[in-house]
């Protein structure tokens, strides 16, 4: 009898641990989604029906730790600037632009097919939190937390061209991907970034 009671409250625990830990992901995305207005009105202006309230959890995935020692290259002078996210308690800085957007010895810029999302750490670290082929892109970025890094972009599929977010659990190396519904065949995908872009001259 004790032993049946015991199973049914630890079952109990279970499922109200993994519901609290799904409110807090639904919390943690509507908070970045706030945070990410140029990006979300970009994507209505393209697509009408596109409503954020529309992203579903897909994936959450582990990543391994890649990181190299490596002091943070953008300075002042640098057009990457004004584009890096502080991290709210000055553990460092992000960046998601430097290594999408090439910059020739002769000729203007142009787009790297892959993208990177770097965190560049206080500690002279360089933390790989992000990477994508030509089958996607990252577009912007929003520090919702101390631990969480939201990221959003899109992922060409054969449907067509979808928007995505990445919620990345920095502390824990995790990756929370979500995906929306609606795809498109007329997207340009360099179209937020020269857009927001705008202290750089494509």
């Amino acid at each position: 009898m004790f032993s049946c009671s015991f199973e049914k409250e630890k079952k109990q625990e279970i499922v109200e641990d993994e519901y609290d830990l799904e409110e807090e992901e639904m919390q943690l995305l509507e908070i970045g989604i706030q945070q990410l207005q140029p990006w979300v009105s970009h994507w209505k202006s393209k697509e009408s029906s596109f409503t954020p309230s529309d992203f579903t959890l897909d994936k959450k995935l582990a990543f391994d730790q890649l990181e190299w020692p490596e002091e943070n290259f953008i300075d002042e002078n640098s057009p990457f600037f004004p584009y890096l996210l502080s991290h709210p308690e000055g553990k460092g800085v992000v960046d998601i632009y430097s290594y999408k957007i090439v910059f020739p010895e002769q000729g203007g810029p142009f787009l790297n097919p892959d993208s990177e999302v770097i965190y560049f750490k206080n500690d002279g670290m360089r933390e790989r939190l992000l990477f994508i082929g030509p089958s996607g892109g990252f577009e912007d970025a929003v520090w919702v937390t101390p631990e969480y890094l939201m990221v959003s972009g899109f992922f060409e599929e054969d449907e067509g061209i979808t928007p995505k977010l990445w919620l990345i659990d920095v502390e824990n190396s995790m990756h929370l991907i979500f995906k929306h519904p609606i795809y498109t065949t007329n997207y340009s995908k360099d179209g937020f970034l020269k857009s927001k872009l705008k202290k750089i001259d494509f």
